[in-house]
């Protein structure tokens, strides 16, 4: 975590004035709540640890704002909350968590998958999407985000802007549990890993092209239940050092 924000620290200028400033502060915050976030959700930050933003600042080796951007951010997703004396704590994230996250995302992409279905909306951006899991170009460490933008695609089936809103406001979250738990299995299962994600994206999409919106909303369930236990099966110090 800290060697990343480093990293970032020591980048080449990105040039001068108010506008690039902010876009500099924004890299930092983004990067900055990606790895507190995996932090939280893989068990390295102790629930209801207090949170120092002059300490954490200090440990990543940056300036303040982009750690408050970043703490804000993951207030906003449930990982960080603030305590009646105004100081900040982690969350953290346990089984219970687990269960509800990927309850609610059921709920929002088989909406999507639903109402596509009984409007008869058009998968090109699906296909798209199914197109890149299968791209031998495609690294493995990328697998984590056009998975992702499967999952997009089937809310967006919903042509509900709200709704995918909705999806986009624990897309974060979901990312983080899904790059945890590849992470681990695609070093133990390499050869299959990619496979395995390739098929169970295969049978969702061939169920919406023959518009079977119950048998899809069923796939996406097995395919949940698969990705959680995926998560479950990760020592939080075996995560870290992967």
């Amino acid at each position: 975590m800290q060697q990343s924000a480093k990293s970032i620290a020591g980048s080449p200028s990105l040039g001068t004035g108010v506008h690039t400033a902010k876009l500099a502060r924004s890299v930092y915050s983004g990067t900055i709540a990606a790895n507190l976030r995996e932090a939280i959700i893989g068990g390295e930050l102790v629930r209801e640890t207090p949170l120092v933003e002059t300490r954490l600042a200090a440990d990543l080796a940056v300036s303040r704002g982009p750690v408050r951007s970043a703490l804000t951010v993951l207030e906003g997703e449930g990982l960080v909350r603030t305590r009646p004396n105004g100081r900040l704590e982690y969350v953290g994230f346990d089984e219970d968590d687990l269960t509800d996250l990927f309850r609610v995302r059921y709920e929002l992409e088989s909406t999507g998958i639903a109402w596509g279905v009984a409007s008869g909306v058009a998968l090109d951006a699906l296909e798209r999407a199914f197109a890149q899991i299968g791209d031998p170009g495609v690294a493995t460490e990328q697998l984590v985000q056009v998975d992702m933008d499967f999952h997009r695609a089937l809310v967006e089936l919903s042509e509900s802007r709200f709704l995918v809103q909705a999806w986009l406001a624990i897309a974060p979250v979901i990312q983080a549990v899904i790059a945890i738990g590849n992470r681990r299995l695609a070093n133990q299962e390499p050869a299959s890993h990619r496979e395995r994600i390739r098929g169970s994206h295969r049978l969702i999409l061939a169920a919406l092209r023959d518009a079977d919106a119950e048998r899809a909303a069923e796939l996406l369930g097995e395919q949940f239940a698969i990705t959680a236990s995926m998560f479950r099966r990760i020592d939080p110090a075996a995560a870290a050092r992967a």
